[in-house]
């Protein structure tokens, strides 16, 4: 078993197949990027039996690798009282449902008004495993995908839970609303995702370089031109719902990245039951409309099987309720 302690990571190796360091790594520790860790490597913070080596080093069954997390030249996290929507709190985690529009943590020159800002401000102690500025932080949401989210308060529930990301232990439900009228009632998408060539913000479905990405989705209601969906996730690939719902002709609404709108208007859903004269135009929604509606886990001190339900966010509620007026 894998041993936290003085701020690193004990690891065995019980599973190599002649895997380079940094790809074994970056497979066993899916909450560091692969650059990370080659960097984390680099300057001698990842040691294989107590020596420091190269990123193409190849481990063995047996090997004892010790990780220690970079110190990061980034500003210390400013706790901010940004208000938090905590839909469960104990000794090991805390769950949030986070609002659209609020990053999860730190990046790009952007320090504050983040979740783990508020996360700091709220809760006493969070997990340092992620690095400096992304403590608590196990996984992350697209800062305009509202929902449920789960942080770790301790290092122990941190890795435990990633633990459980990597081995696809986790479930998480989304519920999304589409372009276009979906023919089939429920599907499943596999196809493979990798970063676009052309633009760094963007994936790409890539038969040959990508990894494999499944996605579960079933229909829950249809109106004219749109969609409401409930989507799971098997895998967890970057934009992996976006990308592939927008692969198959059905782009979530007013996805800035995968659909041609960055806002829907009241006037694009061409409302009904409405008398000439009588129509004031206004924007519905202007972020992609996805939210992170239920995750499932193993609790990473206990063991209990629990679920977590983030009802969704009014911008969302409002667009679906109008799309029941007046789309159908």
């Amino acid at each position: 078993m894998d041993v936290i302690r003085n701020g690193g990571i004990d690891i065995e190796v019980r599973d190599s197949r002649g895997d380079r360091l940094d790809k074994w790594l970056s497979k066993r520790l899916q909450e560091y990027s692969r650059s990370y860790l080659q960097a984390l490597i680099r300057t001698g913070g990842v040691l294989v039996n107590g020596v420091a080596v190269k990123a193409s080093h190849t481990v063995s069954s047996g090997d004892l690798i010790r990780l220690t997390p970079a110190s990061t030249d980034e500003p210390p996290i400013s706790p901010q009282p940004i208000p938090l929507d905590i839909l469960h709190e104990d000794e090991a985690i805390v769950v949030v449902n986070k609002p659209p529009h609020l990053m999860v943590h730190p990046g790009a020159g952007n320090h504050t008004n983040t979740l783990v800002n508020a996360l700091a401000y709220h809760i006493q102690s969070l997990s340092q495993v992620a690095g400096e500025t992304r403590p608590g932080i196990v996984h992350r949401l697209d800062k305009d995908t509202s929902g449920v989210i789960v942080c770790a308060k301790t290092d122990i529930a941190h890795y435990k839970l990633a633990r459980q990301f990597q081995e696809r232990l986790m479930q998480k439900v989304y519920l999304a609303v589409v372009y276009g009228v979906m023919p089939l009632d429920s599907d499943v998408i596999q196809l493979p995702i990798g970063k676009s060539r052309r633009n760094h913000e963007k994936m790409m479905i890539s038969p040959l370089y990508g990894k494999e990405a499944t996605t579960t989705y079933t229909v829950l209601e249809r109106f004219d031109g749109f969609t409401f969906v409930r989507v799971a996730p098997r895998t967890g690939r970057t934009h992996q719902i976006r990308l592939h719902l927008s692969a198959i002709g059905f782009p979530v609404v007013s996805d800035p990245v995968y659909s041609q709108h960055r806002a829907l208007l009241f006037s694009d859903i061409q409302p009904r039951h409405l008398q000439e004269g009588n129509f004031r135009d206004r924007t519905l929604i202007s972020r992609q409309a996805l939210h992170a509606h239920c995750l499932t886990l193993d609790h990473p001190t206990t063991g209990t099987r629990m679920s977590f339900v983030a009802e969704l966010a009014p911008d969302m509620e409002e667009l679906v309720r109008t799309l029941r007026k007046h789309a159908v």
